[in-house]
């Protein structure tokens, strides 16, 4: 984590300095947390200002607070225009100092799984760092770089966008030496207002590398050629195609990724879905790139675990198998979890909260995925939200064996689920943040259905 002391992030963000010199170990912007030795910095946001929290943030050991005016506290103030951006200036000096190689990833879907499996490999020969849980905005990111240590020899950075230029503004603190993109959909469509604004803003983070960069490219995505367009660095590629320099093959059942230079590397996630497979794929790309060996690849996607919420397999007291997916959801990642629960003991529910962020698209995607759902002969669809009539009116109308029941709410979902428990087959939970589905896995996983 940063160590500096507070005249010198006086200089790097033009503030001025109220009180004594002092030496800070580390940056944060929660005064409910340990803030020992930290600089505490005060975020203004719609709700909130954190000048409110500053006496809190050295109750809990604060070293030194950042403000935007002088606050009333017993400790050194650093006194800046605006806190995130003498945040920001400070994140891209420490990097600087630190000389850490970072690896900079993005993408529609897979960038949290991909982040937390190439950690995981990477682990096996170097010390790194990665971003905590997504911490990939504007916030998150300064801070995910004010945490690498002097000691750190390779970074893994999450960054996520909510318009074009994000990317860029992120890739402004750092010059990344790795950047991916893992796929382009149409994620939060409707902040974007199409899927070709969604490929601009992710390839940001191509054009923030310098000629000894390097590029990783999805091979099988159709804005693969546009973005090796506007690459000046060193690209390589990865998917199924064949064309791919890390190509995804099935050999006797096995998935391996294979190389230009004829290596094998078997793949052993503790994880399921196909997708998961080709979010190793491009880890492969990464990691060979910065001279791990096959074995070590190997082993550390072995030993990678999933974040909480994303296709979490479990068995109930009942032996309901129960896949928790509900952390999030667009289109593409709503279709990747319906192909994994169609691989399943049999019969299968698919429950499906909104998916939020689509603006205009979100009637035509909806009703999307539940002809997707249907297609691959999903036995039960449990709609909750806004959109659950769209779905099943979509089902409906084609005469499916599929049959949905249509929720507005989730504890009406919830009373549904007590007076008529699933006791048998698989239940995938999966919808939008704002859905808070976990609830439902809470309650299936403790018996109160079974």
């Amino acid at each position: 984590m940063i160590q500096m002391n507070l005249h010198q992030m006086m200089a790097i963000t033009g503030g001025s300095l109220v009180g004594k010199e002092a030496r800070i170990q580390g940056v944060t912007t929660d005064s409910r947390n340990d803030c020992s030795g930290r600089l505490f910095v005060a975020l203004k946001g719609e709700f909130h200002n954190g000048e409110d929290y500053c006496q809190q943030a050295v109750e809990q050991g604060a070293a030194a607070v950042m403000v935007s005016q002088a606050v009333e506290v017993d400790v050194p103030q650093l006194i800046v225009k605006d806190t995130l951006v003498a945040m920001q200036a400070l994140a891209n000096a420490w990097v600087k100092q630190v000389g850490t190689k970072v690896v900079a990833i993005t993408g529609s879907n897979g960038k949290t799984t991909v982040k937390n499996m190439l950690f995981s490999v990477l682990q096996q020969r170097y010390q790194c760092h990665a971003t905590k849980g997504n911490y990939n905005n504007e916030i998150g990111v300064p801070l995910s770089l004010l945490s690498i240590a002097k000691e750190d020899e390779v970074a893994v950075i999450e960054m996520g966008a909510a318009q074009v230029g994000d990317i860029a503004h992120l890739t402004g603190m750092i010059k990344p030496d790795i950047s991916l993109v893992t796929n382009i959909g149409n994620a939060h469509v409707g902040r974007f207002g199409s899927e070709a604004n969604i490929a601009t803003a992710k390839a940001e983070i191509y054009q923030a590398l310098d000629s000894k960069g390097l590029a990783v490219v999805n091979a099988d995505s159709p804005y693969c050629e546009q973005f090796k367009n506007q690459i000046s660095s060193r690209i390589i590629t990865f998917g199924e195609s064949e064309h791919a320099d890390f190509r995804l093959c099935q050999v006797h059942d096995v998935w391996v990724v294979r190389t230009r230079r004829g290596e094998q590397i078997e793949l052993n996630l503790p994880v399921i879905g196909y997708h998961n497979f080709l979010n190793a794929t491009a880890v492969v790309a990464i990691a060979m790139s910065l001279r791990l060996t096959a074995a070590e690849i190997h082993k550390g996607l072995a030993k990678f675990k999933p974040e909480p919420g994303r296709l979490e397999k479990h068995e109930n007291s009942a032996g309901l198998v129960i896949i928790n997916d509900a952390y999030n959801a667009n289109p593409a990642s709503v279709e990747a979890a319906i192909d994994v629960l169609k691989t399943q003991a049999k019969p299968t529910v698919l429950i499906l909260g909104d998916m939020a962020e689509l603006g205009e698209y979100a009637e035509q995607m909806h009703q999307q995925v539940a002809g997707y759902a249907q297609a691959q002969d999903i036995d039960h669809v449990l709609a909750v939200g806004e959109y659950a009539a769209t779905i099943c009116a979509a089902i409906q109308s084609n005469q499916s064996k599929t049959d949905c029941h249509a929720f507005a709410r989730v504890d009406e979902l919830m009373t549904h689920l007590r007076e008529t428990p699933p006791e048998q087959g698989t239940v995938l939970v999966k919808g939008s943040r704002s859905m808070r589905l976990e609830r439902v896995v809470d309650v299936l996983m403790s018996g109160e259905v079974a």
